[in-house]
């Protein structure tokens, strides 16, 4: 049932009736995610890894870019399924991508609260519960409901996060308890897989925030249990000896990083070494700083008119956390304080440089003067009240002590008073709306504050209304029980369900009649076109169109090309990039630019001598400035710009270049050359490519600044060029290495269980 609960949450996306139907906003989603995917699906389809995207910023790394998914399991198997069956990859498959996370969010949250349940002592009714209840607040309060739909990879690696909590809890639990080795590391294999799946869905700055989460929760529970308090389970000799459970505490949890790491290394590697020539390589404080104001914490009670507030995990949980911290028992009381610590920690981090504590993770913690949009770790805020709720659920559901009595009737007395407060602010705010719709107030905040506001009490009413009912043992009773979901997801669902949607008219990326003269015009050409966005779906749409564009709309960017391309004028730019089509909405008609097409209002103009993908010159021009490129004595068909001499000759000798084929990531040539000289190919220089001359490898150098060059000797050869970077192909063999050490220690574990060991045990 919560599994299939997003659908209803969801149901205006997926609704068959047309007139119902609404899409998820265009921005990011669209603009930048679903272009990103729709490639890597396309090559994946094709029998290509999609190591090299050639359709933006004239080409650049395609799987190291992982904000592609281009490793994701997920995303993978439904690009496979699609592509085979004929359905391509349209915007409806990305759309049930954020659907099926938030099953996988909440499904995860509702083991990880019913296994925490069940080691506190519940009954499977209770343990249950409490899942539900985690679930809920988890799957659909503020945080996962806003922004990380719009920016897609938030949401699918923070739907890891209860399934790798759930899994290193079991790792650990299994230590402390004294279970035998091969149980304890198969469920640290079971996590490794886990994070891996964080790693791979791809953004890095929420699974930095999830092993910062791993790593305080390991040393919580490893101090937790003292070695006076380690008692095994089991008597046998192999237990005799009593030890420190604090060793085997870290002995798995670096097998669980380790292990995790490997498995993602054909996606760490390359990333992290784009990371080092992109954009992103030299932030600074002033720009990873940034966080919500201070002002926002007023969405903890009033969230945005339709969501889209972080910090809001609803009415009733507040009332559950409320309960979990005054009527918990002792013994996981420390369990409490550790969640609590956690929520108010991201809760001050989140607000960035407006508070003096993100200048102290930014000087201390590695990674955290990487990153940017501080707002993000709001995950781990979100993450510890829901499991905070759910101890508050535990709490109410299961009998008090006799000695916790008086505790319930204050904190029961509490609640009414916190009720009879908020009564009260209604009457002023009801004065302040009236008052100022009397007055003819161009701004009534009163009128936005009051929809939340009642909204909210007649929430909290319905739950003061449940307590009422506790000693009758309403929170025990399985009717009792539903009631109180019910509520939770009333409470969350009316508040975000309408955020990051609308209707829309027409979609984004069909083809127009722009789209169509391109496609039709450099369809078994290897040419690229100077879009200016102007295609339907953005700086990316080049992506979903099959066509090369030298525009682009993607974080990680390498920054040479980036300068390059800022700095070098239009003209030139177009000539070393191989551009054949500019499109605008100006007319910039001129005896280097014939018009050929207009459609509504876009303008297509054909660079009348353009520049071949590759040509071959036999002068050299040395030095590292390539603004020499610029200049108007500068012959960029016959002289090239290099950093070392290379042998070349001038020659009378007629020269010939023909492109065999054309691929993302491969060039096959034939050149015929009449005496030495350099052959120049319009491809942007990567470490990753790799140059054969007849069949031997060949040295590739960086010519006229950021493009490819492969020294020729007289005569008639065959070239290629691939793209092969080895961070890839040394990550592959990582992940390989990780993937079957995991899936070992799992598999031996299980074996274990099977020879002579129960699941509860």
């Amino acid at each position: 049932m919560l599994a299939l609960l997003p659908m209803l949450f969801f149901w205006r996306i997926i609704t068959p009736n047309p007139a119902d139907r609404l899409w998820l906003k265009a921005g990011d989603f669209t603009e930048q995610y679903f272009p990103l995917r729709a490639f890597s699906a396309r090559e994946w389809v094709d029998g290509r890894v999609p190591l090299w995207n050639p359709h933006i910023f004239g080409g650049q790394p395609g799987l190291a870019d992982i904000q592609s998914g281009a490793l994701y399991p997920p995303h993978v198997l439904q690009a496979l399924a699609l592509g085979w069956t004929g359905h391509g990859f349209p915007l409806t498959a990305l759309q049930w991508q954020v659907i099926f996370h938030f099953s996988i969010a909440a499904v995860g949250a509702y083991l990880l609260g019913r296994y925490w349940a069940g080691r506190a002592g519940a009954s499977r009714r209770v343990a249950r519960f409490v899942g539900v209840v985690v679930s809920l607040t988890f799957t659909y309060s503020g945080y996962l409901t806003g922004f990380p739909v719009q920016q897609m990879t938030i949401l699918l690696a923070s739907a890891w996060l209860p399934w790798v909590m759930l899994a290193l809890a079991c790792t650990l639990d299994a230590v402390a308890d004294g279970l035998p080795r091969r149980l304890s590391l198969a469920r640290a294999g079971w996590a490794a897989l886990a994070f891996a799946m964080v790693v791979l869905a791809g953004h890095p700055q929420t699974a930095m925030y999830i092993f910062y989460l791993t790593l305080a929760y390991g040393v919580f529970v490893g101090f937790r249990f003292q070695v006076s308090s380690f008692k095994p389970r089991f008597s046998g000799q192999q237990f005799a000896n009593r030890q420190s459970p604090i060793p085997l505490f870290i002995i798995h949890y670096s097998l669980f990083i380790i292990l995790a790491g490997l498995i993602a290394a054909a996606q760490l590697i390359p990333t992290l070494a784009f990371i080092r020539h992109s954009l992103r390589a030299d932030l600074n404080f002033s720009a990873v700083s940034r966080g919500l104001p201070l002002s926002e914490l007023v969405s903890v009670l009033y969230p945005g008119y339709f969501g889209g507030s972080p910090e809001y995990i609803g009415i009733l949980p507040l009332l559950l956390i409320a309960a979990a911290l005054t009527l918990s028992r002792r013994k996981l009381r420390r369990t409490i304080i550790f969640w609590l610590a956690v929520a108010a920690g991201s809760l001050v981090l989140a607000f960035g440089a407006n508070t003096f504590a993100y200048p102290l993770a930014y000087l201390t913690l590695p990674g955290f003067d990487a990153v940017r949009q501080q707002e993000r770790i709001f995950l781990l805020y979100s993450f510890s009240l829901a499991v905070l709720a759910g101890y508050g659920a535990l709490a109410l559901a299961m009998p008090l002590p006799k000695a916790m009595r008086s505790a319930w009737q204050n904190f029961a007395r509490n609640a009414n008073r916190v009720g009879a407060v908020a009564l009260a602010l209604t009457g002023l705010y009801l004065y302040g709306a009236v008052a100022a719709n009397v007055r003819g107030d161009a701004v009534n905040l009163f009128n936005g504050v009051l929809r939340h506001h009642i909204f909210g009490l007649i929430i909290y009413g319905g739950g003061l209304l449940m307590l009422a009912f506790r000693p009758r043992r309403f929170w025990r009773r399985w009717w009792g029980m539903s009631l109180v979901a019910v509520w939770l997801a009333f409470n969350l669902f009316t508040v975000n369900w309408q955020f990051n949607l609308e209707r829309r008219n027409s979609q984004p990326f069909t083809p127009t009649a722009t789209v169509q003269f391109l496609q039709e015009h450099t369809a078994g050409a290897p040419v690229r076109i100077a879009s200016g966005g102007l295609l339907p779906g953005g700086n990316n749409a080049a992506m979903v169109f099959g066509l090369e564009d030298i525009t682009g709309n993607t974080p990680l960017q390498l920054a040479d090309v980036a300068a390059f391309s800022a700095e070098m004028p239009s003209w030139r730019l177009w000539q070393l990039l191989n551009v054949r089509y500019v499109l605008d909405t100006r007319d910039i008609d001129s005896a280097g630019l014939a018009r050929r097409f207009e459609s509504d209002g876009v303008k297509i103009f054909e660079v009348t001598d353009p520049f071949p993908r590759a040509w071959l010159v036999h002068r050299l021009a040395q030095g590292g400035d390539w603004h020499a490129l610029a200049a108007d004595d500068f012959d960029l068909k016959t002289t090239a710009l290099v950093s070392d001499a290379l042998p070349v000759a001038e020659t009378t000798a007629p020269d010939r270049v023909t492109i065999r084929r054309a691929d993302a990531g491969f060039l096959s040539l034939d050149v015929s050359a009449g005496a030495d000289g350099l052959l120049v190919v319009s491809e942007i220089w990567d470490a990753g490519w790799r140059a054969t001359v007849d069949g031997q490898p060949a040295p590739l150098i960086r010519a006229d600044g950021v493009l490819m060059g492969v020294p020729l000797s007289a005569g008639t050869h065959a070239v290629e060029l691939r793209y092969q970077p080895r961070e890839f192909r040394w990550g592959g063999w990582l992940s390989l290495v990780g993937l079957l050490a995991a899936l070992g220690v799992i598999a031996w574990g299980i074996r274990g269980e099977n020879v002579g060991f129960s699941r509860e045990q």
